[in-house]
């Protein structure tokens, strides 16, 4: 009997032996925390959001550009009047009271952002708009005591880059205005918006020299 309860006490610790060995086998394989593949989750590029036009070629008012990707802003910027050899070029307005003048707020959309971002261009169905209010120095019961806030929005203007406009224009940017209430706009004539923007527009017609979130994007 005692030897047979020797051999069956051998024959355990044999095999719980080998269950440790296999574990300490089976835990040599397994990878470690440095050891294990990282996982890189790539940011899904924004859709593009194409421009929508009416069956008369005219552009529809960009809906929900108030959540696009806000690039700058400014406060009553006019630009120059062209002006011919017999006329003297005429003084900026600097004149003009600042509570006369209106906030330009800029924005552009998410795809096209992220284009430019990456390769410091434009590309085809880029949107900017130009959302504008007139300057405030607040209401009776204000506690504002210097200082301006953009008060009822004036109009809203659009910039749009399309190669294949439905005007039928072979001119790749085209410029809209909308008045409060207006929601589809027919495209300025070229002489109008965009020889100027050719002309003063830092990089593909866009002025942005004007525009933080851009101007520090440009490529050299």
């Amino acid at each position: 009997m005692k030897s047979n309860w020797t051999r069956w006490t051998a024959l355990s610790i044999g095999l719980a032996g080998l269950g440790v060995s296999a574990w300490i086998a089976l835990g040599a394989f397994q990878p470690s925390a440095a050891q294990e593949p990282k996982v890189v989750r790539v940011k899904p590029k924004p859709a593009t959001i194409a421009p929508k036009y009416n069956d008369n070629g005219e552009l529809l008012l960009p809906e929900g550009f108030e959540n696009w990707v806000f690039v700058g802003s400014n406060l009553g910027l006019e630009y120059k009047e062209p002006v011919s050899d017999d006329k003297k070029e005429p003084e900026p307005d600097s004149k003009k009271p600042a509570d006369l003048r209106n906030f330009h707020n800029v924005y552009i959309d998410p795809a096209a952002f992220d284009h430019f971002q990456r390769t410091g261009e434009f590309p085809d169905k880029t949107i900017l708009v130009l959302d504008i209010y007139k300057a405030e120095r607040g209401d009776p019961k204000s506690l504002v005591a210097e200082g301006l806030f953009p008060g009822e929005q004036q109009e809203v203007a659009v910039a749009v880059k399309n190669s294949a406009r439905p005007d039928g224009s072979k001119s790749n940017w085209a410029y809209y205005d909308f008045p409060l209430g207006t929601k589809a706009a027919k495209a300025f004539p070229d002489k109008a918006c965009y020889q100027c923007h050719l002309e003063h527009g830092t990089v593909d017609n866009v002025f942005v020299q004007f525009y933080p979130t851009l101007r520090k994007l440009k490529k050299p």
